[in-house]
């Protein structure tokens, strides 16, 4: 296995942007699938410094319906005239942030989704996209602290209610060494989703959590309660990034020095090698 940051808020690699979202590229069983894809066509400027031939991806996995992780759909679809898009229907949902105290749209590009909605696949459980690697659509809740954010918002029979992020999924690669667990911003918390791959897949072991961690802004006392979750979970490496922030980041490096990367743009893992 292989995988590679495509698309995040920081680059260092030379001729590589940075922008802020998430898209990586997993290859795994002979398939290239694309996690996620960014929030604008960066994702094709980066890919082809990288050597990633984005038209011969096979499969885009989105994990939750924001425009920062769905924007780069446009130009995938115009250099990419067959991969499926994977996602939860609530994905393709109006959603709205009132974070600069005026409400902005946030979701996935109206016309995009119309125009190319035949290629859009709606999944509702568990659904395997490579020998191991599983997509999960629930996440089931552990920790009281892990909520979501309130200045998020969604339209919902009428009225207006913090998003609960119903459309967020993850993906698991599970592996006889531990679970690769990637995340594209953990809305409903990263604890509840290591937690969740832990039980849908029957293996205490988690190798790698690769992603957004939706940690930048939170209090100290909701980092310092993710970590105390994490001394509890058996997980060898972090591959922290996007929405993370630095604060976090740094109590995680400063808890797990050993094992904790920052995952930049161009950044690569071999998980199992």
């Amino acid at each position: 296995m292989e995988i590679i940051t495509l698309v995040e808020n920081l680059a260092y690699q030379q001729s590589t942007k940075g922008e802020h979202g998430l898209s990586l590229v997993v290859r795994a069983g002979g398939k290239q699938i694309l996690f996620d894809t960014g929030q604008s066509g960066l994702l094709e400027e980066n890919a082809l410094q990288m050597g990633v031939d984005l038209s011969a991806i096979d499969m885009v996995v989105i994990s939750h319906g924001h425009y920062d992780h769905t924007g780069g759909l446009k130009r995938f679809f115009e250099v990419n005239d067959h991969a499926p898009v994977l996602l939860k229907s609530k994905a393709l949902g109006e959603k709205f942030s009132g974070s600069t105290g005026t409400r902005r749209y946030i979701g996935i590009d109206r016309e995009v989704a119309e125009q190319n909605a035949q290629r859009f696949r709606i999944i509702d459980a568990i659904t395997e996209v490579s020998p191991n690697l599983k997509v999960i659509t629930d996440i089931s809740h552990y920790y009281n602290f892990e909520q979501s954010s309130q200045v998020m918002i969604v339209e919902k029979e009428g009225r207006t209610m913090a998003d609960p992020f119903e459309d967020e999924l993850f993906m698991v690669y599970d592996h006889p060494e531990g679970l690769t667990v990637f995340t594209g911003c953990a809305h409903r918390g990263i604890g509840n989703i290591c937690r969740t791959a832990m039980e849908a897949t029957g293996n205490s072991n988690i190798k790698l959590v690769l992603g957004g961690t939706h940690l930048k802004g939170a209090s100290q006392g909701r980092i310092s309660k993710t970590i105390d979750a994490f001394l509890d979970i058996d997980v060898a490496k972090f591959g922290l990034c996007h929405c993370t922030g630095l604060p976090a980041f740094m109590q995680f490096s400063e808890e797990f020095p050993e094992q904790v990367r920052y995952a930049h743009v161009g950044t690569r893992f071999q998980p199992y090698d």
